[in-house]
């Protein structure tokens, strides 16, 4: 007896979702099996090997969890020393601190080294602290030990085109200051004091890891920048060069050896699956028909999304002193 054309047409359809979900099934357990391999077995590939790690710190430094997982990572590697690549003017007071601590926990076991480049300015001086040495070049811009907050203020402009704010709040520092009014002397006085307890441990972490005494920290703590020069001579440095002087160093301080493999440590955006699996396999999930499920563990790899600092801010703007 034969099958009329529609169940023939559905006994197919039957038999591509069966084999669709066979290959899914064994793509997860893959998946599985490589996640348990990097939680229980210490991780696998580069992390492994002996190698000089690469770490680069450039730009305004923002709250970063992917940057701050990449660190963490590499503290679990098989790195016998980091090199700290750092051309920043700072940024968010606590994500700069948050990544100097988090480099610290790598710096306990093995040689750190902070090569400031360019511009190495408060919260990107920062997070050079947390190196044993750093050398820069006799043209960087380094320093600029300091914390502001900024706030604008557009009352006056409010008042040209006739818009007034009315604020109910539950006390008078509630929400101050902020663009709306004018700041009380009150809130004034409260972000004065936030500042300075800030300012005070940052200061402090410079005199302990530059060994700095009252008088050497009153030097380099008004704000100021100094070219890698001037910064060796008030110990804000410890020498002049770049990457072949941290290697050499490395050599000749710590014993590392010069050639070990120098592997870059990139934040990796896109979650732990695309972490393990490659673009390969998004692509492939999306050819079974796992679209949705691509777009979504896609949707946080790429570009960084545009932020504001915001906050406490370790930032060096020449354009704004």
């Amino acid at each position: 007896m034969s099958m009329s054309s529609d169940a023939v047409v559905e006994r197919r359809n039957l038999r591509r979702r069966v084999t669709f979900w066979r290959v899914a099934s064994a793509l997860l357990a893959v998946v599985a099996i490589l996640v348990g391999a990097s939680r229980f077995g210490g991780g696998f590939g580069e992390d492994t090997q002996a190698h000089i790690a690469r770490v680069r710190v450039s730009g305004i430094i923002l709250d970063d969890a992917d940057f701050i997982r990449m660190i963490d990572r590499l503290a679990k590697s098989n790195a016998k020393a980091v090199l700290l690549d750092i051309d920043s003017p700072g940024g968010g007071a606590a994500a700069s601190e948050e990544i100097y601590q988090h480099l610290r926990k790598v710096g306990e076991t093995r040689p750190m080294v902070a090569i400031d480049g360019s511009l190495a300015a408060s919260g990107g001086y920062m997070v050079s602290l947390a190196a044993d040495h750093i050398p820069a070049r006799n043209s960087s811009a380094v320093g600029s030990i300091g914390v502001i907050f900024q706030n604008p203020n557009v009352t006056e402009l409010l008042g040209n085109v006739g818009v007034k704010m009315e604020v109910i709040k539950s006390s008078p520092l509630k929400a101050s200051p902020n663009p709306f009014e004018t700041t009380p002397p009150e809130a004034t006085a409260a972000m004065a004091a936030l500042v300075g307890d800030t300012f005070a441990w940052f200061k402090n972490l410079v005199r302990e890891r530059r060994h700095l005494d009252d008088a050497a920290l009153a030097k380099v703590a008004d704000g100021r920048v100094f070219a890698g020069s001037q910064a060796l001579n008030l110990k804000l440095i410890d020498g002049i060069g770049g990457e072949d002087e941290a290697l050499a160093w490395l050599k000749s301080e710590k014993g590392i050896d010069s050639g070990l493999p120098i592997r870059n440590w990139t934040a990796e955006r896109g979650g732990w699956l695309r972490r393990l699996t490659g673009d390969a396999m998004m692509g492939a999930l999306s050819q079974l028909g796992l679209a949705d499920a691509s777009r979504i563990l896609s949707a946080t790899s790429g570009s960084v999304q545009a932020q504001v600092a915001s906050g406490l801010l370790v930032l060096w703007q020449p354009l704004g002193e």
